[in-house]
């Protein structure tokens, strides 16, 4: 529940800024808005005056952008109009609203289900009257239940996830100005926790009139306005054939891009390009804050046009190999009359329109009114990004991930000193390793003195191939489901590594990279989370495989340790809207367990002490080759080292074995096996299904 600050609140001598404080330490996301005689006619007015308000639709905005915008001398400390951004930016509060005077419909409805469900009593939650003579109501909605935002022909509207409603005192263009009803103010009581009869009824409501729930949303009908374009050069009319249109012409320029048909997940990402290119030239019907939404319920939105490519993928091999064979247009020449004569008229219309027809653009004020860049840690991980943490073969960057997700998980307050802005459940997706990683975790506790079992932490230790539609789809859903299960949001989902989740891709493929990342995409995009990939360095010791990784990269940081060292570092290769190219030393700690079977593990923590020039203890690589080579031959012959010292006297302990065939020093020999069993270099795997015994199996590489 959001408390109700009232404190020092007077509503008759409230300046606009004291409003807007006052929403927002109710947690709302408050926004100014337009007067009604700011806009022209047939604009509605009722909506966002921030450029940037469709990015601001997830958490509150900074402390720091709320100032510049109502703060002493803000931007819009003075403007009385003010709205909120419905749904998860202001703790997942919903309207409905009743449009009672439009018709009985509305207040029948509302009347039905509160007999029904609650004796006919209005519950008791902040309520206002609009300066249009209706009424609306606030609920906070469960956080695994998202509301709809979606309009119905009765006069019932809500207003969730994307919506915007104008608070009061607000100005209407009636004259009138939008008030709490008595004894029902924010800054009176509280608002009521949606019951559960109320998002039944919702759900109903929006099966039986469209919208964001309950399946298929009709298409709603509406009046057509007999041009083609508005006065701005919007197309209302005849949108069908440009989507159809579009939607082919995007596909044989795929075919000629290349003629082998694309999986369904690299269709999505060509047909969300060109999706993105009809939606900037249409215009809804519909009113409403929301452009793709008032598109998609008049059956002209995102849904339709992925129908429509659907439809016309099925002739990849015919029709459109076809025309994909012909000559391509030159779109430079003036041979398209038709094209000539649509761009002048919209060039001409364009030029009298002073905001929707024109491509955005802001002043120095407005840029410096965008949002201030979001935190995991700061300075950084950025919030709801990609980025890698990357290294050669025992850096140690596995466990650099892994105290990272650890402390999001947990709630500490910072990671190596760096304050953690935003905690959450974390995902870590390893088919590698997996067999300490219960040591690593445990060595992590006791150094940490914290106990994690009851954190949102979450391995998925199936291999996931990231190039593969079904398995990201299943991906989603297993996200989805976690999410529900931790019952909190995702901060941060770890690949590690990247390699493993790209069966058969080519790295250096900028084709297949792209794919990959807009797997990540996919997941960062869908639950606002940091997706974090752990992947190697090349022979050149830069991020290995294509310039798309670099290049998508909202942060890059790489990790150098010399092998056995137990000194490293961090570098921060690139970190956007923050200082990058510095670096941070870490050193390395071995922990005894303390379990009965003597295991012990590593741990990694920030340092002031910088590495000193040592010569390595370890053996040259090619005689490191030689001793994993040696262990492979071992579990080949169902003979295999072991790392339990209780095998000395069978002549299977690993340190043992290595220390004698190679001469090494033993405590050297023993450190190798510790380190590679750490990085995934060996593993502990049954070689005997009868007895279940176990042993040591290269499972990775030095190389």
């Amino acid at each position: 529940m959001m408390s109700s600050p009232h404190e020092n609140f007077d509503p008759d001598f409230a300046s606009p800024a004291d409003w807007a404080a006052m929403y927002r330490a109710c947690g709302l996301q408050i926004i100014p808005s337009y007067m009604p005689d700011e806009v022209g006619a047939g604009v509605s007015w009722k909506r966002p005056r921030l450029a940037e308000w469709i990015t601001l639709q997830e958490s509150l905005i900074p402390d720091a952008t709320f100032e510049r915008c109502y703060g002493a001398g803000g931007e819009h400390a003075s403007r009385q109009n003010m709205g909120i951004l419905t749904g998860r930016a202001s703790g997942n509060v919903f309207v409905i609203d009743l449009d009672d005077q439009k018709g009985p419909s509305a207040a029948s409805w509302w009347h039905a289900i509160i007999t029904e469900h609650n004796n006919g009593i209005d519950p008791e939650t902040w309520r206002q009257n609009t300066g249009g003579g209706g009424r609306q109501l606030l609920f906070q909605a469960r956080s695994d239940w998202q509301a709809p935002t979606n309009r119905t022909p009765i006069g019932v509207d809500i207003r969730g996830q994307g919506g915007f409603a104008m608070m009061p005192s607000s100005l209407h263009e009636s004259g009138k100005h939008y008030t709490w009803a008595p004894g029902c103010a924010p800054f009176e009581i509280e608002v009521a926790a949606a019951p559960e009869w109320l998002l039944s009824e919702i759900e109903k409501l929006v099966n039986e009139h469209g919208g964001d729930k309950g399946g298929a949303r009709r298409a709603e009908q509406t009046a057509s306005p007999g041009s083609d374009f508005d006065g701005f050069g919007n197309r209302v009319d005849g949108r069908e054939k440009y989507m159809a249109d579009l939607v082919w012409a995007a596909v044989i320029d795929l075919w000629r891009t290349s003629p082998t048909k694309p999986a369904e997940q690299e269709q999505r990402l060509h047909a969300q390009t060109a999706y993105a290119i009809y939606e900037r030239g249409v215009k809804s019907r519909l009113e409403g804050t929301d452009k793709t939404d008032a598109l998609e319920r008049e059956g002209r939105g995102p849904s339709a046009f992925w129908r429509k490519w659907r439809a016309a993928m099925k002739q990849w091999d015919t029709e459109v190999a076809a025309e994909g064979r012909k000559s391509k247009p030159d779109s430079t020449s003036n041979s398209d009359p038709d094209f000539e004569a649509e761009s002048a008229k919209a060039e001409e219309k364009a030029k009298t329109d002073p905001d929707g027809a024109l491509f955005e653009y802001l002043t120095i004020p407005q840029i410096k009114n965008m949002p201030d860049p979001e935190w995991l840690i700061l300075g950084l991980v950025i919030e709801q990004a990609l980025g890698f943490i990357y290294g050669p073969p025992g850096c140690l960057k596995t466990f650099i991930a892994l105290s990272m997700g650890l402390s999001f998980a947990m709630g500490m307050p910072d990671w190596w000193g760096r304050r953690i802005q935003r905690q959450g459940a974390v995902i870590y997706i390893s088919s590698e390793g997996q067999s300490d990683l219960k040591f690593r975790i445990q060595a992590w506790e006791q150094k940490n003195r914290v106990l994690s079992d009851d954190s949102p932490f979450y391995l998925i230790r199936q291999t996931i191939n990231f190039m593969n539609a079904e398995d990201v789809g299943k991906l989603l859903a297993t996200v989805q489901a976690i999410t529900a299960l931790a019952n909190t949001e995702i901060s941060a989902v770890f690949v590690d590594t990247v390699s493993r989740v790209l069966p058969g891709a080519d790295e250096n493929l900028q084709k297949d990279m792209t794919l990959f990342v807009a797997a990540c995409d996919a997941v960062r995009q869908r639950f606002k989370a940091t997706v974090i990939g752990v992947h190697h360095t090349s022979r050149n010791g830069n991020i290995r495989g294509s310039t798309v990784f670099p290049g998508a990269g909202d942060f890059l940081i790489e990790v150098k340790r010399e092998e056995g060292a137990m000194l490293g570092s961090i570098k921060a290769v690139k970190i956007k809207a923050a200082e990058d190219g510095w670096e941070q030393f870490f050193k390395v700690e071995q922990i005894e367990l303390g379990d009965i079977g003597g295991n012990k593990s590593l741990v990694v923590e920030a340092t002031e002490e910088t590495p000193k020039e040592t010569v390595s203890a370890w053996p040259d690589k090619e005689t490191c080759r030689r001793i994993l080579s040696t262990a492979n031959d071992a579990w080949i012959k169902k003979q295999p080292w072991s790392p339990y010292p209780q095998t000395k006297a069978q002549g299977r302990y690993a340190p043992s074995v290595i220390s004698a065939s190679f001469k090494i020093e033993y405590g050297v020999a023993e450190h190798m096996i510790e380190t590679w069993l750490m990085n995934g270099v060996l593993g502990i795997e049954p070689y005997d299904s009868h007895t279940k015994a176990k042993g040591i199996k290269v499972t990775g590489s030095i190389d």
